[in-house]
């Protein structure tokens, strides 16, 4: 008995030399029809309802040569320190003369100089001769420079900003700077949050390990760098338990001010400290021993520790009712802040200009720099404050703060509370720098415009370089 076999269903049967079907010519002429008609269909809704002229127009710019050129080169150069726009073009080929020439014409529409990191784009014809060049200086504007046969013509635009809004969170494991830097914070926002919660918060003294902050603000970048920060929204520290808020709010000038969340005001009549130190050497006491006289007597202010010639700063608004050289404490600054409160500034190596007996100051304004002058063994601040006749601790007073948000503010100032704090605690809730949105549209100024003569002696070499 003969054993049957299943049919192999994919066996294909073998085609005849030179034979193609009928099919295959039938399927080719429809894939044919179907192209015809697609196209047909496709040009009769792109020239439906447009004018005759408006087409001919379009078939005429056609023909046009594109406004770069292809065989046009381009090349880019980063300047390096120590170059000069000179230099750099006489490597392109460009004798001293032009580029003398060129450099002026581009100094009239603003360029202060070349720094190094900026960015020289030459363009260069088919027959290797530049035409014109483009300079991005210090990421805020571009220069372009472009060669006609007699003329030269500069403009300079800026670079347009964008704004992005942006949260950062984390906890100090060294130190706020160094940890907020960690996480994607630059030096700029690090030292606004520190200028906000200066009247709280003495961040060279009171940090500790596990502190935790959140940060609502603006990033500015221009050509994707990032080139500083804008206003903080709002802002949140926690120091050894105890949080300490900022919120944004601005006033009808348009200045910014912040409060907590209370709405009362986080700028106070005197800043925690008047300089920024690494640590104080002598704390106020009625009964010191002094490192130099070896006699006990009162220490009535605190002495801040810091390298010399660190800044010191006014506490708060008053006028100078001394600065001079004054005995033991060297030279020294008085200032008389209101109608009750004093404060001392001694041991200054020198005292800041036009610092002198009745100038105004504001808070935070320069009064002169750390020394060692007058009975001191080493650098250091001596700060100390009076309230009427008598001498106060300043670290231990609670100075009064400035007004809080306003009656008429107070719905405002609610609504961006919700808002900002909403967004900033519970956007993210891991630690690290999040991007909430982009905020804004670029900022473009309009382009500033100069036009030259080219030279046309023959160049000789002999013209300064710029």
């Amino acid at each position: 008995m003969q054993k049957k076999t299943a049919p192999n269903l994919f066996k294909i049967k073998k085609r005849q030399e030179g034979f193609f079907p009928a099919p295959f010519f039938i399927s080719l002429f429809g894939i044919l029809s179907l192209c015809l008609i697609f196209l047909y269909c496709k040009n009769s809704r792109l020239t439906s309802g447009v004018p005759a002229q408006a087409i001919s127009t379009v078939e005429a710019l056609s023909t046009l040569e594109p406004i770069v050129p292809s065989y046009k080169k381009l090349f880019t150069h980063i300047v390096k320190p120590g170059e000069t726009f000179a230099g750099i073009l006489g490597r392109f080929g460009v004798s001293q003369k032009h580029s003398f020439d060129y450099y002026q014409t581009l100094k009239s529409v603003g360029l202060p100089a070349l720094f190094p990191g900026d960015s020289l784009v030459l363009i260069k014809d088919e027959c290797d001769k530049v035409q014109g060049c483009s300079l991005l200086s210090k990421l805020q504007h571009w220069y372009h420079l472009q060669l006609c046969d007699t003329t030269v013509k500069a403009h300079k635009t800026s670079v347009p900003i964008t704004k992005h809004l942006c949260v950062l969170k984390g906890h100090i494991e060294r130190s706020l700077y160094e940890d907020m830097r960690r996480l994607g914070g630059g030096d700029g926002l690090v030292f606004k949050l520190m200028d906000i919660f200066a009247w709280d918060i003495n961040f060279f003294m009171d940090p500790r390990k596990g502190d935790q902050f959140e940060v609502l603000f603006e990033k500015k970048y221009r050509e994707g760098t990032v080139v500083g920060y804008g206003q903080i929204f709002a802002a949140k520290y926690m120091n050894a338990g105890r949080e300490y808020y900022a919120i944004a709010l601005q006033d009808s000038l348009g200045h910014t001010h912040y409060y907590n969340k209370e709405g009362k005001s986080l700028q106070k009549e005197f800043l925690k400290a008047p300089l920024k130190f690494r640590r104080i050497s002598s704390k106020f006491s009625y009964r010191r021993k002094h490192p130099i006289l070896g006699i006990y007597r009162p220490h009535l202010g605190i002495d801040y520790a810091a390298p010399r010639g660190t800044p010191v700063y006014s506490a708060a608004d008053g006028y100078v009712t001394f600065a001079g050289y004054k005995s033991g404490y060297g030279y020294q600054v008085r200032v008389k802040h209101g109608a009750s409160y004093q404060t001392w500034y001694g041991h200054l190596a020198k005292i800041g200009k036009g610092i002198k007996k009745g100038t105004a100051l504001s808070q935070g304004q320069y009064l002169g720099t750390v020394g060692a002058t007058g009975l001191a063994t080493g650098p250091h601040l001596d700060y100390r404050m009076k309230i009427g006749s008598r001498f106060v601790n300043p670290l231990t007073i609670s100075p009064p703060a400035k007004k809080g948000v306003s009656d008429k503010d107070l719905e405002r100032f609610a609504i961006q509370k919700s808002i900002v704090l909403a967004t900033m605690e519970n956007r993210f809730t891991k630690e690290g720098c999040f991007l909430v949105e982009v905020i804004g549209s670029p900022l473009k100024e309009e382009a500033v415009v100069a036009t030259g003569a080219l030279p046309q002696e023959k160049d000789h070499g002999d013209t300064p370089s710029s």
